[in-house]
């Protein structure tokens, strides 16, 4: 580490390299107003507090204002049977009425019943109608797929899904 030379204000006798010293430039001591700056702080601090107050003022007067115009019902009209508001009402208890709900699903899905006794129409386990459905397989169309004379062949269209047929070449 280069040295610029020793300066002799060090009281420890250590040797420090300084940047070289500007005399003209100095620190302002006297341009902070410490009087100014407390008057301020203290005259913001009794500003919130007034302005709390006058908020408190101000909810007590609503309150009032309030009671004014709605007057505490007295107990005989309470007494009375509530009434209740037009359906459809809010679910007191959602709960029990979402595990009621769930609770009839279930009895329907694995439960047997007469749906059209007329028409000998069952409803069975659903269970049970997965097994025979997979016994049993599903309907399908016929195969239109044979080459017709000119050599070509049917299929369903993608465009259609399936609804209509475009010839191909084999």
């Amino acid at each position: 580490m280069a040295q610029h030379g020793s300066h002799s204000d060090d009281p420890h006798g250590h040797e420090h390299e300084f940047p070289e010293r500007n005399p003209s430039v100095a620190h302002e001591r006297g341009e902070e107003n410490v009087r100014a700056v407390s008057s301020f702080g203290i005259g913001l601090a009794i500003s919130v507090i007034i302005v709390v107050f006058l908020m408190w003022g101000m909810f007590e007067w609503f309150y009032a204002r309030e009671d004014r115009a709605n007057p505490v019902v007295p107990p005989a009209i309470r007494s009375e049977k509530p009434q209740f508001p037009p359906e459809p009402r809010l679910q007191a208890q959602p709960r029990l009425d979402l595990r009621a709900m769930h609770e009839g699903e279930d009895q329907i899905l694995h439960s047997y019943a007469w749906l059209d006794p007329d028409h000998s129409i069952v409803r069975i386990p659903i269970d049970q109608a997965i097994n025979i459905l997979a016994a049993k397989g599903l309907p399908s169309k016929p195969a239109t797929d044979l080459p017709d004379p000119n050599g070509f062949t049917q299929i369903p269209s993608v465009a259609s899904s399936g609804r209509t047929f475009e010839k191909i070449s084999q």
